[in-house]
Formats: C-alpha cells, structure tokens, sequence
C-alpha cells in the first residue's frame, strides 16, 4: 500500500509539473507564478499529506470551474480584469453569503434560464471552451493557468488582486443592473466595473 500511494504521488507530481511546463511556455509572463504552484503542490504531496483520487477529482473540478468562469465572463479583457473576476469568484466562495465551493458558486441558480449568478452558466451554450478559433483556444489556455495559480493562492489565503480583496460582484460597462445602486464601486478595469 505504501508503494502504491508513493507512485501514485509520483504520477501527480509527474503530471502536475509536466502540465504547469506546457503551459507556461505558452504564457511565459506566468512563470513566476506557475513554478511557485509547481513547487506548492509538491510540497503538499511529498509532506505525506494523503492526495486521495476525490481529493484531486475535486481541486480539478473547482479549477475548471474558474477557468471557464474567467474565460467566460472576461477573455478579451485586460489581465487584470480577467484576475479581478477569479477574485470575485474566491470572494464569494469564502463569504457566508454564496456557496463554499468555487463550483458552486460559478453555477449557483444555473438550472433558472437567464437567472444565474454568470450569465454563461444558464445561457444553454456549451461552458467548456477552446473550440473555436485559435485565439479561442489561447484565451482558454490563459483561463486555465490564471485559474489554477488563483485557485492555489486561496489556499493559501491570498487573492490575485489584492485591490479587489472585497469585491462580491461585476458587470460590463454596457449594462446598468438594478442592484449595482446598492453596492459601492471599488473598480472599473477594462469593459467592467466591480462592486
């Protein structure tokens, strides 16, 4: 049993890292951050936490999440506008308001047609991204590796724009939602503005 924990450890951190690489040579202004999440996950796999199946198939699941969010609802945008929507998300995730899982946040209210929390979750258009062209495909490539170094930084209690530490909510600059009077802007970064 000890061996097969140890390989599988082996194979996550093979693969991790493998994965991190890819697309950091894709992304180099990431490299920084994407090595530190290298480095991160290999510590928690080598510090003899148990990584179980669930726990991997989870973390996976809450990343893709926030990738398709911040691809969804930002690619396009500055990258600072697209780190300000991943923050938005980690802010509700930690607030008793909203649900505790970045997955459920993202799809909170997806099963009421236009009435969800991200309009791309009820929308009935496909959320996986990356198959259109190739900018598509660049944009989904960025999603994923903002949301997997925004995603290890809420582990460690940090958020990728700490101007937006109490950020709950956004929208673009094209709309004017009725309850955007209650809330107090903190920030307008490319087409949006966040409360």
């Amino acid at each position: 049993m000890a061996g097969d924990l140890a390989r599988g450890k082996h194979a996550i951190l093979k693969w991790v890292t493998g994965a991190i690489l890819g697309l950091v040579s894709l992304y180099p202004a990431y490299a920084e951050d994407a090595v530190l999440t290298a480095d991160l996950l290999s510590d928690y796999v080598s510090q003899g936490y148990a990584t179980t199946a669930e726990r991997k198939q989870i973390a996976a699941s809450e990343i893709e999440c926030l990738a398709q969010a911040i691809y969804h609802e930002s690619r396009g945008e500055p990258d600072q506008g697209q780190w300000a929507v991943a923050s938005v998300i980690l802010n509700r995730v930690d607030s008793r308001t909203y649900p505790d899982t970045v997955c459920g946040v993202v799809f909170q209210n997806a099963h009421m047609v236009n009435r969800c929390q991200f309009s791309f979750a009820c929308d009935g258009r496909p959320d996986d991204g990356g198959h259109g062209n190739i900018i598509d495909r660049e944009s989904w490539v960025q999603s994923n590796i903002m949301a997997l170094i925004a995603y290890r930084k809420s582990l460690e209690g940090q958020r990728p724009e700490d101007g937006l530490t109490t950020a709950m909510h956004f929208h673009t600059t094209t709309v004017s939602p009725s309850w955007a009077s209650a809330y107090t802007q903190v920030a307008a970064i490319g087409n949006h503005i966040f409360y």
